[in-house]
C-alpha cells in the first residue's frame, strides 16, 4: 500500500514539527514520519526536562545564598519523586501540545522508521508493519544522538547517557561527567545541587571549549565554586565494573590514575541520525562526519530533498532547527527565503547562565579580522548588586574599522534573555556605538549590555575606561 503526499517530513522534533505546521499553512498536503516521540530530543529528554531540573536546583542554591541578605529558610531539600513527576508532567503537556498543533494544522502523523527507496519514495517500518509513502518533496529532520565511547560502554545503570541522566535514577555519592560541553556542565550542575560529588573530565583545555575563552574561564570558576573537580586536558583510557561502582583510569598530563565512581555520565558530543536513511542510495551528499550537505535554502544535492536542524550541521540548537525548517518549506513552495546563520544565539543554563551570539574573540582572530573588545561586569550594575547577581559580565566583539558588532557573549542571570537584543542588533548590522546609545531600563541587568557596547570604544560610564 502506498500513499502520495506533496511533502514528507522525517522527524517531529523542533525542526520537523515546525516545518510541518508552516508547510500546512502554505497549502502542502503534509505527513510527518516519527519513529519515537513527538517533540524529539528537545522536548522529551533534552532542552525542556533539563531546564525543569535546573530551575529547581537553582532555586535551592538561591535560597541558601539569600541567607546573606536576610532570607532564612531551614533544611531546604528537594523531593526527588515530586521533581521527577513535575518533569514528566511538563514533557507530557508540551509533547501533547505539539500533537494538537499538528492535528489542527491538518498534518498526517505516521509512526515508524523511514528509509529512502528512491528520490520520491520512502519505506516506513513501524508497529503496523511496512508501508511506502510517495511525495514530491522531503524535509529530513532526524536530529542527532549522543556519541558513545568504546572505553565507556553504556549499560544504562552505572554508565549512562543524557537520556538516562534526565530521569535522575538516583543521586550518587561520586559522579564522573565525561565532557565539559553544554550537556555535561548542565547535568553536572543538577547532580551537584542534589548532593553528588562531581568530577568533570574534558579532553580539551577549557570548560565549554567551543565558546568564548572568557566564558569558559568564568564557567570553570563557577563550577569550582560549587565544589566540582575539573580535570581538563584529560581523558578516560579504560573502565571496568567493580561491584556497585565503576573503576576508571584517567590520564592527565601524561600521568594515569585510577578512580572509582558510583555513576558515570557520558556527554561527549552528538552525531547525526543519518545512517539508516539510505541517503547515499538516492544521491544525497553527506560530509565526512555524516552531516547532510545543504545550501542556504536547506536543499541537499537532490533539490527536492531538504535537511534541517542537527543533521545539517553547524550549531546543534533547537531554535536553529525550527528556523531552518521554516526556510526549507518556504523554499520548496517557491519563496526566495534563505537561511541566515549570522545571528544564531546560544545559551547554556548553568549557574550563572551563559549565552552568546556571533564570533568569539578567538574565531575573529583566526579569521585575521581586526577587532576591538568591550567588557562590562555585572558587579558595576545596581540591580546585580541588590540581587546578589554580581558574578558575570557582558563582552562585545566588534570590527575595529567599521565598529559593527561581530559577537556578544554573556555570563550571568537571564543571559539568554539579555542576549536576544543582540540578535536583533546583529541582524541589522548595528555598531557597538549604536548599541551604546540604546536606553536600558534602570535598574535591570540589561544595563550591562549597553555599557559593554560603550566600553568597546572606551566610553563606558559606570567603570573606568
Amino acid at each position: 500500500m502506498s500513499e502520495k503526499f506533496e511533502l514528507v517530513i522525517i522527524g517531529a522534533g523542533p525542526g520537523g514539527y515546525v516545518a510541518a505546521i508552516r508547510a500546512a499553512q502554505l497549502g502542502f498536503k503534509t505527513v510527518v514520519v516519527e519513529r519515537e516521540y513527538l517533540g524529539g530530543v528537545c522536548l522529551n529528554w533534552g532542552c525542556i526536562p533539563s531546564k525543569t531540573l535546573l530551575y529547581v536546583t537553582e532555586l535551592k542554591r538561591k535560597i541558601k545564598e539569600a541567607s546573606r541578605i536576610g532570607l532564612k529558610a531551614e533544611n531546604v531539600s528537594i523531593d526527588l519523586d515530586r521533581l521527577r513527576k513535575h518533569k514528566d508532567t511538563t514533557v507530557k503537556r508540551l509533547t501533547g501540545g505539539v500533537g494538537m498543533l499538528l492535528e489542527n494544522a491538518g498534518v498526517t502523523i505516521v509512526n515508524g522508521s523511514a528509509s529512502f527507496l528512491s528520490q520520491n519514495e520512502l519505506e516506513i517500518v513501524g508497529e503496523d508493519g511496512r508501508k511506502t509513502i510517495k511525495a514530491d518533496n522531503f524535509v529530513i529532520a532526524t536530529g542527532a544522538s549522543p556519541i558513545e565511547l568504546p572505553m565507556l560502554r553504556q549499560d544504562g545503570e552505572a554508565i549512562i547517557g543524557a537520556r538516562e541522566a534526565i530521569g535522575i535514577p538516583r543521586v550518587p555519592e561520586e559522579m564522573l561527567v565525561v565532557g565539559a560541553g553544554p550537556i555535561g556542565v548542565e547535568m553536572a550542575t543538577v547532580y551537584r545541587s542534589l548532593g553528588a560529588r562531581v568530577t568533570i573530565v574534558e579532553m580539551l583545555d577549557s570548560v565549554l571549549p567551543t565558546l568564548d575563552s572568557d566564558i569558559g574561564a568564568a564557567q570553570a570558576r563557577a563550577l569550582k565554586k560549587m565544589g566540582m573537580k575539573l580535570l581538563l586536558s584529560s581523558r578516560v583510557t579504560s573502565s571496568k565494573r567493580n561491584g556497585e561502582t565503576v573503576e576508571v583510569v584517567i590520564e592527565s598530563e601524561g600521568d594515569s590514575k585510577t578512580h572509582n565512581f558510583d555513576l558515570i555520565l557520558v556527554a561527549a558530543g552528538m552525531k547525526p541520525n543519518t545512517s539508516s536513511l539510505n541517503l547515499e542510495g538516492v544521491g544525497v551528499q553527506v560530509d565526512s562526519h555524516g552531516f547532510v550537505v545543504v545550501d542556504d535554502q536547506m536543499r541537499s544535492s537532490v533539490s527536492h530533498i531538504c535537511a534541517v536542524g542537527d543533521i545539517a550541521g553547524g550549531m546543534l540548537l533547537a531554535h536553529k532547527a525550527s528556523h531552518e525548517g521554516i526556510v526549507a518549506v518556504e523554499a520548496l513552495a517557491g519563496s526566495p527565503t534563505r537561511a541566515d546563520w549570522k545571528a544564531v544565539p546560544y545559551a547554556v543554563f548553568t549557574d550563572p547562565e551563559v549565552a552568546g551570539i556571533g564570533l568569539t574573540e578567538k574565531e575573529a582572530a583566526e579569521a585575521s579580522m581586526e577587532i576591538k573588545v568591550g567588557k562590562f561586569p555585572f558587579r558595576a550594575i545596581g540591580k546585580a548588586v541588590a540581587t546578589l547577581a554580581t558574578d558575570g559580565f557582558v563582552k562585545i566583539v566588534a570590527d575595529a574599522v567599521t565598529d559593527n558588532i561581530l559577537g556578544i557573549h554573556v555570563v550571568g542571570p537571564h543571559a539568554g534573555d539579555i542576549v536576544m537584543t543582540g540578535t536583533a542588533l546583529m541582524e541589522m548590522d548595528a555598531t557597538a556605538e549604536e548599541l551604546g546609545h540604546l536606553m536600558a531600563i534602570h535598574p535591570t541587568l540589561s544595563e550591562a549590555l549597553v555599557e559593554a557596547g560603550l566600553s568597546v570604544n572606551k566610553h563606558a560610564i559606570h567603570m573606568p575606561n
